[in-house]
């Protein structure tokens, strides 16, 4: 027994040693996970005018990983659960590159399309899988500052495919150029995932649960009482769901359709269309996450519903500013990229609190299947309807506007209409869902802690 004592300081040293190491690989694989994911939408003018698209075909084609990648990351947070991780999210970003370098290869629009849902489907398998494996390397109080580290990886890595994709695609007369570069970063930081030690599951949780009279063996014991259905009796999830819905929707219409509003409403050409877009999501977006991380987990020292309020009031600011911003006139680019800017950054704070919110009320056996339900969910829902939405109100209104203007001219306003009226509702959705969350989550966290304890 006394040996026991002896050796669990020792493993939670080893784990606290690698958690830095650990998080810096997750980054990098989440950084060229979104690389990867924005390189469609640097050159979505080049790829409607190649495939002769409208906005509802770009709006279809900009969701087809976000929609076969959710379906798929239900299971693939099941068998992150079973399995070590380390292989569900190293294997995902093996395949997700490969897909990445095919899409730069195929010519036809179908096969094209094709390796969009292979690069959703390995995505899928990364985020329930290493959300799971930093809530096990950090205690709750310091997740949202790890998991906005983490995150990071969105900002920088939108960011840098803003920032060179359209250089790239000009410096070698194709489009299909920043494809096959990205995939090579991927192959290696994969190899690096599948090599690290990952941490036993529950293992930030210890101290809390000992405290409550849990066997220290309490983490390796079957999950056969932890139903799948049970998760939905968790009443804070609820809103948690909505809430990774509407902000997804706004998130994934401004990803898809802020460059392509730049260069038809703004007339910018490609490379600084590119560079504004990066401005606006990626710079606002690093910054919201850096601070955000911190507020909210100072937030957290006081109670897990903390937290989840300042997200849903910093998603009311989202869509207030957003509004402004996608209001902006043709003369006033300014406007647009300064609010636009303002209300991503809000949003960005509320992502930085979603991961953290799931750990705080799903117990440590369950959190990558929790996890995968959120997303492919909330992705179903808001990551690949946005897209589609935008598109369809689009064309929609260029319809409307072509009797009394030029067609070019028509498709310009529709997309700016559309953009305006989608993201702040979308945003104001968010809110909700995470206020509703707040009602339950004080409850929900408890009652997790003693279920873990019995």
């Amino acid at each position: 027994m006394s040996d026991t004592r002896v050796t669990q300081p020792e493993t939670k040293a080893r784990v606290v040693s690698s958690a830095k190491w650990i998080l810096t690989l997750l980054f990098i694989g989440n950084l060229l996970n979104f690389y990867d994911r924005a390189i469609p939408s640097v050159v979505l003018e080049q790829i409607k005018a190649d495939f002769r698209l409208d906005d509802v075909q770009v709006g279809i084609l900009a969701s087809a990983f976000v929609l076969f990648g959710a379906i798929a990351g239900i299971p693939l947070g099941w068998l992150a659960d079973k399995i070590a991780r380390k292989q569900v999210a190293g294997w995902g970003l093996l395949v997700w590159s490969a897909f990445t370098a095919l899409g730069g290869l195929l010519t036809n629009f179908w096969a094209f399309f094709g390796t969009r849902v292979g690069v959703g489907i390995g995505e899928a398998s990364y985020t329930p899988a290493t959300g799971s494996l930093i809530s096990d390397l950090y205690p709750s109080e310091k997740r949202a500052r790890a998991n906005s580290l983490f995150l990071l990886g969105f900002p920088i890595g939108t960011l840098l495919a803003f920032f060179t994709v359209g250089g790239i695609a000009v410096a070698f007369d194709s489009w299909r150029a920043p494809f096959l570069i990205a995939a090579v970063p991927g192959v290696i930081v994969a190899i690096l995932i599948l090599l690290i030690k990952e941490p036993r599951r529950g293992a930030a949780e210890p101290d809390r649960l000992d405290a409550l009279g849990a066997p220290a063996a309490a983490t390796d014991r079957p999950a056969k009482s932890r139903a799948f259905a049970g998760l939905f009796r968790v009443g804070s999830l609820w809103g948690l769901v909505l809430a990774y819905a509407g902000y997804n929707f706004a998130a994934y219409a401004i990803g898809t359709f802020l460059t392509p509003v730049l260069q038809r409403y703004y007339g910018l050409e490609l490379i600084p269309a590119a560079l504004l877009g990066g401005v606006v999501i990626g710079i606002t977006g690093l910054l919201g996450l850096i601070f955000g991380g911190r507020v909210l987990d100072r937030a957290a020292k006081s109670s897990p519903s903390r937290r989840v309020l300042i997200a849903s009031i910093s998603l009311v600011g989202a869509a207030v500013f957003s509004l402004v911003g996608l209001a902006a006139a043709q003369q006033n680019l300014w406007q647009l990229v300064v609010f636009l800017g303002i209300g991503y950054l809000l949003g960005i704070v509320y992502l930085a609190a979603s991961l953290p919110a799931v750990s705080d009320v799903i117990g440590p056996r369950q959190r990558s299947t929790a996890l995968g339900v959120v997303f492919a969910i909330g992705l179903l829902i808001g990551g690949a309807g946005g897209p589609i939405a935008v598109g369809a109100v689009s064309d929609s209104l260029a319809t409307s506007a072509a009797s009394s203007m030029s067609s070019d001219a028509a498709i310009a306003q529709g997309l700016q209409g559309a953009m305006m009226i989608m993201v702040p509702i979308a945003f104001v959705v968010a809110a909700i869902g995470m206020f509703i969350a707040t009602r339950f989550m004080t409850r929900d966290h408890e009652a997790m802690l003693a279920r873990e304890a019995a």
